[in-house]
């Protein structure tokens, strides 16, 4: 779609009273972890009259998720920092859809999509707001560590200053932007979780028989090397001799390097015949996994907000997380496991979840989705978010906004 097509496009579906956002973010498929699969949602339910276009920089054979609704129109753009320095006819299309928005909301830092983005809305005088999403936290800021020092420098550290808002998913994200010396106001908003539809572990089971009659042990996200797979497989290979009905599922898409690298690690600790990869799992197969698993796994070396740890409490799965995935609410309502990065501590959680009874794990997934009601309903979040997005565009300063 041309720069031409794009502006005719945008003016002609505009309601007139609407205030216009543009969601800027990194990808569109939910194989890509948490952004891709909390926008839409975010979008749906944000508060007020606001319409928005959400402007994915993204890989080939994306697909948009069927959580789009058509409040949300999308537009896949291409990825590649080289292209978008010299190519003008793309420059000037995602200018055309900035041009006509009342403000922008950029989701993840450190790629293109914020660099672009944040520079032409700041030419076009354009308000935007920044989601770091965990991105800046102490580990994710020492991967890479020299390049991000490099690029911040010369980059982002503009960029996010002349933020007129960043929005920080918890409390300790907030202290991740001060650390940067960052004073702009934050808004301290989490991500939501919708009511999950009732699953039951068939499906799941049908597709994996050999899973059944197994106390299953369920990782469920990317495969990335700050999630921390290789301490659960260290710890797996440890505890699964004494636990014979005990089976470790490494569900999500592992077709890239650390989906190789895992493999191999499981093959040589021998680990083949108590552990499956499902690949990637969506919609009414993934809810089945979950009501298929005794107990969720999240080792992370770093989280900003994990939308799978929310998805497993309102599933009714007994997490267990490290304190980098920002949930110091399992370990106080009881409903989970919070433990410090790690195979040792990973692995005394483990043995004490699949040595439990199925009593005592009802009773903390009934705690948890009880907390994950009340505390991250998306109806919830969205009235912040609304409240955030008319502020910027000159009303009141809600409540969750921190000003420095």
């Amino acid at each position: 779609m041309s720069a031409a097509s794009v502006s005719a496009t945008l003016s002609t579906s505009r309601r007139d009273s609407a205030r216009r956002w543009v969601q800027v973010a990194s990808h569109v498929d939910s194989r890509f972890g948490g952004i891709a699969t909390s926008l839409p949602q975010l979008c749906a339910s944000t508060a007020g009259n606001h319409e928005f276009t959400i402007a994915a920089f993204c890989e080939p054979g994306e697909r948009k998720p069927a959580t789009y609704t058509d409040r949300c129109n999308v537009i896949q753009l291409p990825r590649g920092r080289t292209r978008w320095s010299f190519d003008k006819a793309l420059q000037n299309r995602l200018r055309e859809v900035i041009r006509h928005a009342d403000g922008l909301h950029i989701h993840g830092i450190w790629e293109e999509h914020c660099a672009v983005a944040a520079s032409m809305a700041h030419v076009l005088d354009t308000p935007y707001l920044i989601s770091a999403h965990g991105m800046l936290e102490d580990w994710a800021f020492r991967d890479k560590g020299l390049k991000k020092r490099v690029y911040s420098a010369l980059v982002e550290a503009k960029n996010l200053r002349r933020a007129v808002c960043l929005r920080a998913l918890t409390t300790a994200e907030v202290a991740d932007y001060r650390r940067l010396g960052l004073r702009n106001p934050v808004a301290v908003i989490p991500n939501g979780v919708a009511e999950p539809p009732a699953s039951t572990p068939a499906a799941f089971l049908d597709k994996f028989p050999a899973l059944a009659g197994k106390r299953r042990a369920l990782y469920l996200g990317r495969f990335h090397h700050k999630k921390g797979l290789d301490s659960l497989c260290l710890a797996w290979s440890r505890l699964c001799g004494r636990h014979r009905d005990a089976h470790l599922v490494l569900a999500g898409d592992n077709t890239n390097a650390e989906g190789d690298r895992i493999l191999g690690m499981v093959r040589e600790l021998g680990l083949d015949g108590s552990v499956t990869f499902t690949g990637m799992l969506r919609g009414d197969l993934k809810w089945s996994a979950l009501a298929a698993a005794s107990v969720f796994v999240l080792p992370s070396l770093s989280e900003g907000f994990s939308m799978a740890v929310l998805e497993a409490l309102a599933a009714g799965v007994p997490p267990i997380i490290t304190r980098a995935c920002n949930f110091p609410e399992v370990e106080e309502q009881s409903c989970g496991w919070v433990i410090d990065p790690g195979d040792q501590q990973l692995e005394a959680a483990l043995r004490t979840a699949l040595s439990a009874p199925a009593s005592a794990l009802q009773e903390m997934a009934a705690r948890g989705r009880d907390m994950v009601r009340a505390r991250y309903s998306w109806e919830s979040v969205g009235v912040q978010m609304g409240q955030v997005y008319n502020w910027i565009l000159g009303g009141s300063v809600p409540d969750c906004v921190e000003v420095y």
